[in-house]
């Protein structure tokens, strides 16, 4: 199905590393922390879903793989679908009864293991396919969304989440703020202070 070694290789790589957050020790180890739960175990399991989804775009053309993956792309025009699908899943994981939810419930804990992948796999097929202007809205809502929840997790009065302390939720509310601000940073590094795209910099060779 995936005969490129290039292909094999981030597959095998999705495997592992969705195998290894499923183990009982890193999976307690990691929900045992609001931030940690939210800020590393969400991330890698999105991680697991788009090497898979690397893979999947690499599939040899005829092979069973790339005709369900024009199928399933006939579905996400322009790359729109998958994003506001991906990002709904990402969000629902983020609010505080979802995070609850996972951490006491072991079928609420398996179903995010099946959805969060599903969204970084969403996420690798959508992006090449967006047009620029859609990714500049994309970053800037993920940009809001680290603020929004930042804010909102660390000028709480109340615990939020009956799994974990207050100490717990504002140190992630802070990590949020952090983790915006760095997002922002990086996003506008290389248009504001990069290389000037090829266009531009045949522009000035005849000026």
């Amino acid at each position: 199905m995936w005969p490129h070694a290039d292909s094999r290789r981030w597959l095998a790589a999705a495997v592992a590393l969705w195998l290894a957050l499923a183990t009982p020790p890193l999976r307690a180890s990691l929900e045992s922390s609001m931030a940690w739960h939210m800020l590393m175990q969400l991330p890698l399991l999105a991680g697991v879903g788009y090497l898979a989804g690397v893979a999947w775009l690499q599939a040899r053309s005829g092979s069973v793989a790339a005709r369900t993956l024009k199928g399933t792309q006939s579905f996400n025009a322009g790359g729109a679908t998958g994003i506001i699908a991906a990002s709904f899943a990402m969000l629902l994981w983020m609010l505080p009864r979802g995070l609850d939810l996972a951490r006491l419930d072991v079928a609420i804990d398996a179903l995010k293991f099946a959805t969060v992948p599903l969204a970084g796999l969403a996420i690798a097929l959508s992006w090449p396919r967006l047009p620029v202007i859609a990714r500049a809205v994309v970053h800037l809502e993920v940009i809001a969304t680290f603020f929004r929840f930042g804010w909102g997790y660390l000028t709480a009065e109340q615990r939020l989440c009956l799994a974990y302390l207050t100490d717990d939720q504002a140190r992630t509310g802070e990590l949020l703020l952090w983790f915006g601000a760095i997002y922002a940073a990086a996003v506008t590094w290389r248009p504001l202070f990069g290389p000037a795209p090829r266009q531009q910099r045949e522009l000035d060779k005849t000026a």
